[in-house]
């Protein structure tokens, strides 16, 4: 399995590379007044409007230095996650990569799994569990109502 690896308040978390669309360098975000709490705007983004989505703020980690989007994808719409730095991609053996403790209180089914890579953990990002559907709907409204 290749995983997209990123920093987020100095951790690695990575995204299965088949949910990785394209990695981008900071854009302008146009924020949005009526936009769900951890969407900070929309960006333009060959030709298309996607909204941008603070994994910082959804996971209560403040106000971080922004240097890259990756875009993926959540039931056919594109969303731009912010992270700090994108990193590298890696191979991990499907044998290393363990469902994450049920002690664990993770975030609204987003974190399922971590892998083992060259001495690090990874934790690891499943887009599709991180928006609610209620949240996507929002989501739409707002990217409609802002063309």
């Amino acid at each position: 399995m290749q995983l997209l690896t990123f920093l987020l308040n100095g951790m690695d978390y990575g995204i299965p590379i088949q949910d990785v669309e394209s990695i981008e360098s900071r854009i302008n975000v146009i924020p949005v007044p009526t936009s769900p709490a951890h969407i900070r705007g929309i960006i333009r983004l060959h030709g298309e409007i996607v909204p941008v989505f603070s994994l910082a703020s959804r996971f209560g980690l403040g106000n971080l230095s922004v240097e890259n989007f990756v875009v993926s994808s959540v039931d056919g719409m594109k969303i731009a996650l912010e992270v700090e730095k994108v990193r590298e991609i890696v191979n991990v053996e499907n044998r290393r990569v363990l469902p994450m403790p049920t002690i664990m209180n993770v975030e609204a089914n987003c974190f399922n799994d971590v892998a083992s890579c060259k001495e690090e953990l990874i934790v690891m990002l499943d887009v599709k569990g991180l928006i609610s559907l209620e949240e996507q709907q929002e989501i739409r409204k707002m990217i409609k109502n802002n063309p």
